[in-house]
């Protein structure tokens, strides 16, 4: 039992954290596995400006995620 409201508070806020971190990370995983099919299945069509424009993200993002730097 923490004895401060606010310490208590405050390792409610951490686990949250971590909670959300990993969470987002899933999401990250996901998006990337989708990136790539949607490319493999027709790269003429999903170019990376295209991708970009569909996911809502830069084409940077879409090469890094492509060529497995992310």
């Amino acid at each position: 039992m923490v004895s401060d409201i606010r310490a208590q508070q405050a390792r409610e806020h951490h686990e949250r954290a971590s909670a959300a971190a990993a969470l987002a990370e899933r999401h990250r995983e996901q998006r990337n596995r989708l990136v790539r099919a949607l490319r493999d299945a027709d790269p003429r069509r999903w170019t990376y400006p295209a991708l970009a424009k569909a996911v809502g993200c830069s084409p940077e993002l879409i090469a890094a995620i492509v060529k497995g730097r992310t």
